[in-house]
């Protein structure tokens, strides 16, 4: 009997933790599409040829479909 409580809050231990693991994860992977979008503003923003701009505006616009997936305005306050 008390191997299984001690099991138990083992398991639960394990199970709280991993969640925080990958919250931590998904919030680090906003920041690094936040930045990515942020890179591509500043790229247009100093111009280049026309080619060059539609190119950073589809891969601006691919980066900022992922973080609207990926509900990462849920972390706006937390990102840099």
């Amino acid at each position: 009997m008390r191997i299984g409580r001690i099991v138990l809050v083992l398991t639960m231990g394990c199970a709280g933790t991993g969640g925080v693991v990958a919250q931590q994860a998904s919030l680090e992977h906003c920041q690094k599409l936040k930045d990515g979008i942020a890179r591509y503003d500043e790229l247009r923003r100093n111009g280049g040829g026309g080619s060059q701009m539609d190119g950073w505006k589809r891969s601006r616009r691919k980066l900022d479909t992922e973080f609207r997936k990926l509900g990462c305005k849920y972390y706006r306050g937390r990102l840099e």
